[in-house]
């Protein structure tokens, strides 16, 4: 992946670095703040810090809407235009996830939160049904362009009454007739009004559906859903001045619930201590080292830049029979250290423990010792290998964002599809002790689609104490 224009205010890619210098490439979730990380294609690599000064959290935007909360469509900043019918149902869901649902004729707009006046911007949307249409619009709520699904046919045009079809989607892992829109819209040249291309994805980002002129694009001021004919359902819609969908040629990168989507804008209150639960149900992989489930803290200066400093990850490695390695990243670099009774850092062949393996995670900033520690307790194991503790000093700030992630690297001896694996996260929480700690929310974490193949099976953290399923078979 190349660092340029084209990939400006890219998609969080966190990289790991171990012994052999094998880099995982990440995805996840909507957090707090923008940490632009560059990940590059191959087996050797290096980790890039862009060098660039803070991004804050003012003049960036993000407009969410995922319908978990139910209500109605005025409660996700939406308004009609005219008349019609837009009712939140749980009767056509994306795995498990309510949707809105329009009738013919139906459409909402929003410009919640939209900043004008960037040059590159993303919206992403989960369609189902008859003639349903993203629109970008303008101040006075006129589409610019707007992208459509009717089945599996996928529609371009002005406005949705002038779109035409130019393909359809590709098969997937997504249940029923839902089909993934996903856009970064950007401005190539110096001349803000003309040079705007929509590089359009559609169900997966290992290769471009299609690169649209979009001269109209720098009038952007919002968004809207509309149906034509028939009915159609939307979910996971958002609206963005970062970069959601990343081109990375040969490989899909994954996305669920983190932070690597580029799209927190919001930082938490400041806080010392992050926890999560996680059950590995079962899997099956053909080699060590490759794939990792991982929760992740940052503290200011890790938020708020594109760096590896202060950035703190804890997880473990999906290893081959029934085995996993956890490991810890201690915020000076992207290297992986092993808990492992071996040189360190390292990747090893891990320790056994059982299907649905339950698993708690902490990283603990001990304000008055200025230590972090990070611990993994497994439940589950045996009393060998049941508690993981590591101790590093630190003389930073309190932690700000958080986010989780199920991290792949792409192996140059076997395909995504030889991997296989079924785990949960849950009881992800935040504060300043294990005894009071407050629980993120589903505004906080957003779910992001995952191209992966059907057997994988993952359960993410939401409002609810146990998730959904994300991806299923």
């Amino acid at each position: 992946m190349e660092k340029s224009l084209y990939y400006f205010f890219i998609s969080i890619f966190m990289e790991r670095i171990q012994k052999s210098l094998l880099i995982f490439l990440v995805v996840f979730i909507l957090v707090s703040s923008f940490i632009p990380v560059v990940s590059y294609a191959g087996i050797f690599k290096t980790t890039v810090d862009k060098k660039s000064p803070a991004v804050g959290t003012s003049g960036a935007f993000a407009f969410v809407s995922d319908f978990l909360n139910g209500g109605n469509y005025e409660d996700y900043g939406w308004q009609m235009i005219g008349k019609g019918s837009a009712i939140i149902t749980n009767k056509v869901n994306y795995f498990g996830e309510p949707s809105i649902m329009l009738s013919r004729n139906t459409a909402l707009f929003s410009n919640k939160n939209v900043i004008q006046g960037d040059n590159s911007f993303s919206f992403q949307a989960l369609v189902n049904g008859s003639y349903g249409f993203i629109s970008i619009v303008n101040s006075e709520n006129q589409p610019l362009f707007s992208i459509g699904v009717n089945g599996k046919n996928i529609y371009f045009g002005n406005t949705p009454q002038t779109a035409k079809i130019i393909g359809n989607a590709p098969n997937s892992v997504y249940p029923g007739n839902w089909v993934y829109l996903t856009a970064y819209i950007y401005n190539s040249s110096s001349n803000k009004k003309f040079s705007w291309t929509m590089q359009l994805f559609v169900d997966e980002t290992d290769s471009v559906f299609a690169n649209i002129s979009v001269p109209d694009a720098y009038e952007y001021a919002g968004i809207m859903i509309s149906t034509l004919n028939g009915i159609s359902y939307f979910t996971d819609i958002i609206f963005t001045s970062y970069q959601i969908p990343i081109y990375y040629p040969g490989y899909n990168p994954m996305m669920g619930y983190g932070q690597g989507s580029g799209l927190i804008v919001t930082l938490l209150p400041p806080f010392t201590v992050i926890h999560a639960n996680m059950i590995l149900h079962n899997w099956s992989v053909p080699e060590m080292g490759i794939l990792s489930f991982q929760i992740n803290v940052m503290n200011y200066y890790g938020t708020t830049r594109s760096t590896g400093v202060g950035f703190f990850q804890l997880g473990v490695d999906i290893d081959p029979n029934g085995t996993i390695s956890p490991w810890y990243v201690p915020g000076k670099n992207m290297v992986a250290h092993y808990f492992l009774n071996s040189s360190n850092p390292a990747v090893q062949p891990g320790f056994p423990t059982p299907d649905n393996s339950l698993l708690s995670l902490n990283i603990i900033y001990n304000v008055q010792n200025k230590t972090i520690l990070f611990q993994i307790i497994d439940y589950n194991a045996s009393q060998e290998y049941r508690y993981w503790n590591a101790t590093i000093p630190y003389n930073g700030s309190e932690f700000y964002s958080t986010y989780t992630q199920l991290e792949f690297q792409p192996s140059s001896s076997y395909p995504i599809q030889d991997y296989y694996f079924n785990g949960t996260m849950f009881n992800i929480s935040y504060g300043d002790s294990l005894n009071s700690l407050t629980p993120l929310n589903s505004t906080y974490m957003l779910p992001f689609t995952l191209d992966a193949p059907t057997t994988w099976c993952f359960t993410y953290y939401n409002s609810n104490i146990s998730g959904y399923s994300q991806i299923s078979s």
